[in-house]
């Protein structure tokens, strides 16, 4: 849809001037403030948000939209953290209650799609203490072996900080080892909401908002590609949510978007309606035993 198409579309949404002046600048491609962010979060309908957000869509990218085909590997969902949000993870102290796999065990989980049309395995989990960096890029190594087309992605920042830490490595020397290894990009997981209050009441042991952007700019600058995700429908306010995005744009804009050192997409989580933090203390079954598939 085109420019003039968009605006007479969007003309017949009841808004006002504040709103038909972001409208303006979306469609002239001006960037928009966090301020105006905010204003479209609290008073834009949904179909005015989105027919923007699809423009602009459409002038980057023409009418196309991208799938890959991906399966999951979770190494452990045993974590030396404790996240208050967190159902998915056992505290080392429980490990008996979750799963650890060993290579053996996920190198069958890639092997079990031998034949099948995959073009990426999406690899994060807990952070466990005993499955070291070197533990890990021996899986990598492993996997290239086995299907070297196969692209790999995976571990979070908040995977990525323990391990180097571990190892006594510099970040640029962590990713730089893993990417030898076989690592191609990084997923988004562990952004939650980078606001140090929320930070605090929902992940304070974990690495802070400025580390996890330091690693995936640093990824970025390796020629690595990687997401970005952004937990929300929790403590978190409109005006966190704003903040997120911006520290991500401004990591954008750090890194230029070319097509080797670019941030590729921002992926948002929603909670589900249960109470803003709680844990689950039922043991889990090992994804092992259970399909990985998943779509992206």
């Amino acid at each position: 849809m085109d420019k003039e198409a968009v605006a007479a579309a969007l003309g017949s949404i009841r808004t006002h001037a504040g709103l038909s002046a972001v409208a303006d600048k979306v469609l002239e491609g001006i960037r928009i403030s966090p301020e105006e962010g905010l204003m479209l979060y609290r008073e834009a309908p949904l179909a005015f948000v989105g027919m923007l957000a699809n423009h602009v869509r459409e002038r980057l990218h023409g009418d196309r939209t991208y799938f890959n085909r991906n399966f999951h590997i979770e190494p452990t969902n045993v974590c030396v953290f404790a996240c208050n949000f967190c159902s998915y993870s056992r505290l080392y102290a429980h490990r008996e209650e979750g799963w650890e796999l060993d290579i053996e065990n996920m190198l069958g989980i890639v092997r079990s799609y031998d034949g099948k049309p995959v073009t990426e395995v999406h690899i994060v989990g807990g952070v466990h203490p005993k499955m070291d960096i070197r533990f890990f890029a021996d899986l990598l190594r492993r996997i290239k072996a086995h299907r070297p087309d196969l692209h790999i992605k995976g571990f979070t920042a908040v995977e990525l900080d323990y391990m180097f830490r571990k190892a006594k490595m510099t970040r640029a020397e962590g990713l730089a080892f893993l990417k030898e290894a076989g690592l191609d990009s990084l997923p988004g997981g562990g952004a939650e909401i980078f606001d140090p209050e929320v930070r605090t009441r929902i992940c304070a042991d974990k690495v802070d908002a400025d580390g996890w952007l330091d690693i995936h700019a640093t990824a970025h600058g390796l020629g690595m590609h990687s997401n970005a995700t952004m937990l929300y429908g929790h403590v978190e306010t409109y005006a966190h949510r704003i903040d997120h995005m911006e520290r991500l744009r401004q990591l954008q804009d750090r890194t230029p978007s070319s097509p080797s050192s670019s941030a590729t997409r921002t992926t948002t989580c929603g909670t589900w309606p249960k109470p803003p933090c709680w844990r689950t203390t039922a043991p889990m079954p090992s994804p092992a035993s259970t399909s990985t598939t998943s779509p992206t």
